[in-house]
């Protein structure tokens, strides 16, 4: 009964966060914001304990609401549309992984990528981890990375531990990296749904083509050094060497672009946010991937009820997480107002590209000590959004957004990376990222002076 009525919640945040901005208003994010508060009743106390972290503090926000804020319901109300908006998104792309998960094509795009000569291998697996996390998002790191530790056996490499070792570092760290960038550019992407909201007006259509290209400098980025520090071993895994069939890549590249497609189509159709777009059009797009691959509409609806009871009460921590995150930063933001904020930032008399740099890398440092992007970016971003050009902002936000992901140690990308590898969550975030977070850094920096030259010029 409890799977039952957190699958029903979390289905109702879902409708909710849809329907507020087609018409329905506040008492539709209202609802939302109620049902998530009751899935977080019915699954919260069963999170690990990052989860229960971020919910105690934002737990504690409410009651410091409740007891100093001269205006708490508002607080409060705005803080749970906020939060049951971004689980909305991230429940409605647990659809697609419904579909995923089952497809033949995944399975097929995972074995053609781990199955790569050494010296392409890196690049296949983090262009393939990004491709598939698309659809996937975190189910991507368990699903290549299970294929990934199966095939790096101590036959493979010839006895030699080391090489296994090795092996683990490239592979897993190209999966993490790949998957990572996928947040600094897709519009189906919490990154993405936040900063839409941080930046009033955002012209998403000049920041689409603007991320991709930041994206493919830092997946770039990453095959370089990995290349410096691994030059191709010669060695390669079992099924090196047979012919190689990229059909699957392509039908994979296609079923993704038709679902960025269809979120953008109906965006445009209804006349909202691309976010909203994206969450009409997943759940259909998975049921339509699921009839394709089954060909039985009644198994399709019973197997997707019954797999939905059992992963959607499963995906407490992630809403816990994001949620809790997305709430206790709402709820600070009006504590701390960004308008108070940016004129404090303005006293400091810099540069406003300067400022948008130090934003980008405090984000960074900041998720290094577990203070979630969610609230960084929306405390710190509000604070700027009159200071700084909204594309060069917004640009700076998401790429901070994915060099984080790749090495904070509360992550939930790191800890999934950690527990495969078998190793540390600080050897993942600093000792095979650590050096490439930096060198994105610096990156990063010298793409927004280029990129504010470009929007001072040419508008």
């Amino acid at each position: 009964m409890r799977a039952i009525l957190a699958t029903l919640a979390l289905l109702t945040v879902i409708v909710g966060a849809i329907a507020q901005p087609l018409g329905a208003g506040m008492a539709a994010g209202l609802a939302a914001s109620a049902a998530l508060a009751l899935y977080l009743l019915l699954e919260g106390w069963r999170c690990r304990l990052p989860g229960r972290v971020i919910l105690a503090l934002a737990i504690l926000a409410a009651l410091a609401t409740l007891i100093w804020h001269p205006l708490p319901a508002q607080v409060l109300g705005k803080a749970g549309i906020a939060a049951a908006a971004i689980i909305g998104l991230f429940a409605a792309l647990g659809f697609l992984r419904e579909a995923a998960e089952t497809s033949p094509l995944v399975q097929q795009c995972g074995e053609l990528m781990v199955r790569q000569p050494p010296g392409r291998r890196y690049l296949v697996l983090t262009l393939g981890s990004h491709l598939i996390s698309l659809v996937l998002n975190f189910g991507v790191l368990p699903l290549l990375g299970t294929m990934v530790m199966k095939g790096n056996t101590l036959d493979a490499a010839g006895g030699d531990q080391r090489v296994v070792d090795i092996r683990t570092r490239r592979m897993l760290s190209a999966m993490l990296r790949g998957f990572a960038m996928m947040t600094a550019w897709s519009p189906l992407s919490v990154a993405f749904a936040v900063t839409v909201v941080v930046i009033p007006g955002l012209d998403w259509g000049r920041l689409l083509p603007i991320q991709v290209g930041l994206a493919a400098l830092l997946l770039a980025l990453g095959w370089l050094l990995d290349r410096r520090a691994f030059p191709p071993s010669g060695h390669a895994l079992p099924g090196v060497g047979q012919q190689t069939d990229w059909r699957p890549a392509w039908r994979m590249t296609a079923l993704v672009a038709a679902v960025v497609c269809a979120s953008v189509a109906l965006a445009e159709a209804l006349g909202v946010k691309l976010v909203v777009g994206a969450m009409v059009a997943v759940p259909p797009s998975a049921v339509v991937w699921l009839l394709w691959q089954k060909r039985q509409p009644r198994k399709v609806v019973k197997e997707l009820g019954q797999s939905l009871l059992r992963t959607m009460p499963n995906f407490r921590d992630e809403v816990a997480m994001l949620g809790g995150a997305m709430f206790a930063g709402t709820v600070a933001a009006a504590f701390l107002s960004p308008d108070s904020i940016g004129a404090m930032v303005q006293t400091l008399g810099l540069p406003p590209l300067v400022l948008v740099i130090l934003l980008a890398w405090s984000i960074m440092a900041l998720a290094q000590v577990g203070v979630s992007q969610i609230a960084s970016v929306t405390l710190l971003g509000g604070a700027l959004v009159h200071v700084a050009p909204p594309l060069v902002l917004a640009s700076a936000m998401m790429g901070a957004w994915a060099l984080s992901a790749c090495s904070t140690v509360v992550g939930a990308a790191v800890l999934t990376v950690a527990r495969l590898g078998g190793v540390g969550v600080k050897v993942v975030g600093r000792d095979w990222n650590g050096l490439y977070v930096v060198a994105g850094g610096l990156l990063l920096a010298l793409w927004l002076a280029g990129l504010d030259y470009l929007v001072a010029s040419f508008g």
